[in-house]
């Protein structure tokens, strides 16, 4: 599905156990038979910032937060080695994060657009999360599609020579 097409997008709320609060755009796919009053289908348009899993694409149920309304997804105590089981259908992506830095005379937001258009290159889904400052490195998360490994990644984003340090943050091994 092209990334920049229009869809019926959605806030929803994820959730770990109840804490962990982040709310991405996600794609309405309608209703849910046979699941709790107004819970709908949705694919998550967004690579979140708090959880590795859901990721972009992922398709998941969410269900109105009894408390406040918000369509919220949980995982509900399944440990992280299981939580692809409250996932309706994966989207075949895993979670990579990297931080970057320009390096002198480099144009910031030219050359995180270039980044980003890099990565989309193999098909890898950006999202920034933090900006640059004095003080800290950007931060990028990553949709990595399940055939790319970390290796295959970076050589590729390496390959670039974007006037750009990385630094991988996760996961720290392949």
């Amino acid at each position: 599905m092209p990334r920049n097409r229009k869809r019926n997008l959605i806030k929803v709320r994820l959730l770990f156990d109840g804490e962990d609060t982040e709310t991405p755009w996600a794609e309405d796919l309608g209703p849910v038979r046979g699941a709790g009053p107004g819970a709908r289908r949705v694919r998550l348009a967004n690579v979140p910032f708090l959880h590795a899993k859901p990721t972009w694409g992922d398709v998941i149920i969410v269900e109105p937060d009894p408390d406040d309304g918000v369509l919220t997804w949980d995982c509900r105590g399944v440990q992280w080695e299981r939580v692809g089981t409250r996932i309706e259908r994966d989207s075949g992506r895993w979670a990579m994060v990297l931080d970057y830095r320009p390096l002198e005379g480099a144009e910031l937001s030219r050359d995180f657009d270039l980044l980003c258009k890099s990565a989309e290159e193999i098909d890898v889904i950006p999202e920034g999360c933090l900006d640059v400052t004095n003080t800290r490195p950007g931060r990028l998360y990553l949709a990595v599609p399940d055939t790319l490994g970390i290796v295959e990644v970076l050589d590729h984003l390496y390959a670039r020579n974007l006037p750009l340090t990385l630094k991988l943050i996760h996961p720290l091994d392949d």
